[in-house]
């Protein structure tokens, strides 16, 4: 047995009053008259034995009334584990999974309002004097204390769903780590009883950095939604990142159907600045489906979208967010070498959506790469390192290379500089098997240009062409030799591996060839990523020039986030990884600004908690203790909170027994004085 106040014993000492009243009272000496001696003699033999008992039991009942008090005001318990000791606090630690998965509708509402009220229930019956660790996905400096039962109910009613995600190791962990810092350097914690309430997904069940504990009592509640399926839009993209007035693209989105039930007739919306688009889908239980709209683009700048869907379960991934920029025009740079020709200045001069600079090689001076989108190398023979540090540093940047080679390369130059921008080295030149006879279609860069796919086009005839060393990239133009003529890397690398002179085939007089040039223009657009993820990306490159001193914000209405920031080769970058973005942005599109307007972004929320995957009772034992977490007990709350059973042991307490007894006693001294003459 222990006590929770052991410094009230102090008042045993109190006993000494009914021995010293013992003492001087019933001892007092009377003097009284009677006329005979032989009736004192008599008196004195009658009552003597009787007197002395009647004192005694007044003495103990005095004694054991006041023990039985003073023991009742100081607690007394049998702890929960013989490891209890002496002294110290008792401790109830409730996590509390407030995750955008508990937002999934049980019986009596969200998984997490029944959370919310079974801690509540566990907080009522807990003893008055328990200290509370109250803590959420957050886990922050204001979670990092030990609350009153009071203080942790009204801290329950302000916990908030959450785009934080936490594993259940990283949560153990936690909580472990501050008990056992409160036990060393606060107060010595006697008992420690670990509620978990979530619903236990199996994305977020990584049991890594759980540390063995034996002392400790586990109680798990899973709580269950009526549908644990879920539908989702996963991603969205464009069928060509060109963006341009008046042209035609695709939207594909894609939408996931997480669950065992068929979704009929579902309704699936988008809007693309002023133009909107619905369609009706029936999805097959755990099917994938993959949809798109077409629209064209009727205005230039900036273009916010956003694709929804109607689900009924849970909410927070039904819409998914982007934007992007139709530009006004492209800065073309063409630096001309000794075997350059004149056509490819010519394609560009009859767009005038293109502006363009043409110089030749050696009047190159850095300068010139500014506020540039595309670089196109033509006929060069020799790269000097100058011009290949500064297009290295210009490609880095966002800005695309494309590359027509002359017909005397130097090949060491351009392997160096090749594997800068991430395109394949040149080798020796063929001759034989140039029929050019495979064109990928399918490829985005080809997506839009033609018609329909037709096998009898009038393709150039190519006498020479460079070997490829290819190992990364894709290889657009084939011959028949399987040798590529035209190659990408990302959509910023282009290559063409044949010169533009008449002795090299007649490319420059075929209708491909412009397409080739004017294609990569429209992908020399300048663009940030179509989406971003919160917590999840880093690095997200801004494509304009940032001068000015002020932090870049990320601005939507009334709310703003600075992102961290860090230059690299001359380029400013921001991420929105890390717990600070989870916690202060929410899903939806943001300007990126200083003192200007600098870009648009969109960012979501990471999809990897709507796939609705639990694990079962079994598993969540098993991996426990598989870390050394013995003392568990687990239940699963399907039917609602307040038909579960919440049995939370607690030590088993005697002060109300124990005031009794005092009562009890003080009752019998009262009787003893009154009814024993």
């Amino acid at each position: 047995m222990e006590f929770i106040h052991p410094e009230r014993l102090w008042l045993l000492s109190l006993l000494l009053i009914p021995i010293i009243i013992h003492l001087f009272h019933f001892r007092r000496q009377k003097v009284l008259y009677f006329s005979s001696l032989k009736f004192i003699r008599f008196i004195e033999q009658e009552n003597k034995s009787t007197q002395k008992l009647r004192h005694l039991l007044v003495l103990i009942s005095r004694c054991l009334a006041l023990t039985f008090i003073v023991l009742a005001f100081a607690m007394p318990i049998i702890p929960l584990n013989e490891n209890g000791g002496n002294g110290g606090k008792n401790v109830l630690a409730i996590y509390l999974d407030n995750s955008f998965s508990m937002t999934a509708i049980g019986e009596e509402g969200e998984l997490l309002s029944e959370a919310r009220e079974m801690a509540k229930r566990m907080l009522a019956k807990a003893p008055l004097e328990t200290r509370i660790l109250l803590f959420t996905n957050k886990m922050d400096g204001v979670e990092q204390r030990l609350l009153t039962k009071m203080e942790a109910l009204s801290y329950l009613d302000k916990i908030e769903p959450t785009s934080i995600r936490r594993n259940i190791g990283d949560v153990l962990s936690w909580q472990k780590s501050f008990l056992d810092k409160e036990d060393a350097e606060v107060e010595r914690i006697k008992t420690r009883q670990i509620v978990l309430l979530s619903d236990f997904q199996s994305s977020t069940f990584s049991t890594e950095n759980i540390k063995e504990d034996k002392e400790s009592n586990y109680y798990a509640f899973q709580l269950i939604p009526q549908d644990p399926g879920n539908l989702f839009i996963d991603s969205v993209w464009f069928a060509t990142p060109v963006h341009k007035k008046g042209e035609p693209n695709e939207l594909f989105v894609r939408i996931q159907n997480d669950a065992k039930s068929e979704r009929v007739n579902l309704e699936l919306s988008a809007k693309i600045g002023s133009q909107r688009r619905t369609m009706f889908l029936d999805l097959a239980p755990n099917e994938q489906r993959t949809t798109s709209f077409p629209f064209s683009e009727k205005e230039v700048g900036f273009k916010t979208g956003m694709v929804s869907i109607n689900d009924k379960q849970i909410y927070w991934d039904d819409d998914f967010h982007f934007a992007y920029e139709v530009a006004k025009s492209a800065e073309v740079l063409i630096l001309s070498g000794e075997n350059a020709s004149e056509k490819v200045s010519q394609v560009f001069s009859v767009e005038p959506f293109y502006h363009t600079t043409s110089i030749s090689s050696s009047n190159y001076t850095r300068d010139l790469l500014n506020q540039k989108n595309l670089v196109v190398f033509n006929g060069l023979n020799d790269i000097p390192s100058g011009l290949s540090t500064d297009l290295k540093e210009f490609h880095e940047k966002g800005g695309t290379v494309f590359v027509i080679p002359g017909n005397q390369i130097n090949r060491s130059d351009y392997a160096e500089f090749l594997s800068e921008i991430e395109l394949p080295g040149l080798g020796d030149l063929m001759t034989e098997g140039l029929k050019l006879d495979d064109i990928r279609y399918k490829d985005p860069f080809f997506i839009g240009v033609f018609e329909k796919e037709n096998q009898a086009l009038n393709l150039p005839n190519v006498r020479k062409a460079y070997r490829v060393n290819a190992t990364n990239g894709f290889s657009l133009l084939n011959f028949r030799n399987d040798a590529p003529l035209f190659w990408r890397s990302g959509t910023k690398s282009f290559l063409l591996t044949t010169a533009l002179q008449e002795e090299f085939g007649n490319f420059t007089a075929n209708a491909l060839f412009p397409t080739l040039l004017l294609r990569v223009g429209e992908f020399s657009s300048q663009n940030f990523p179509l989406f971003a993820t919160i917590g999840v990306d880093a690095n997200i490159p801004i494509q304009r020039e940032v001068s000015s001193e002020q932090p870049l914000k990320l601005v939507n209405g009334k709310n703003s986030f600075i992102p961290s920031t860090r230059k690299s080769n001359g380029q400013t970058k921001i991420s929105i990884a890390g717990m600070e973005a989870v916690e202060r942005l929410k899903a939806g599109t943001y300007f990126i600004q200083n003192e200007d307007t600098l870009g648009l972004i969109a960012v979501n929320y990471d999809r990897k908690e709507s796939a609705m995957k639990q694990l079962s009772s079994d598993e969540i034992i098993s991996e426990l203790e598989e870390k050394g977490i013995k003392n568990i007990k687990f239940n699963t709350v399907k039917d609602g909170q307040s038909l579960s059973e919440i049995q939370i042991d607690k030590p088993i307490e005697y002060w109300r027994s124990f005031l009794l007894l005092g009562l009890l006693f003080v009752l019998t001294e009262m009787a003893l004085i009154k009814f024993w003459k």
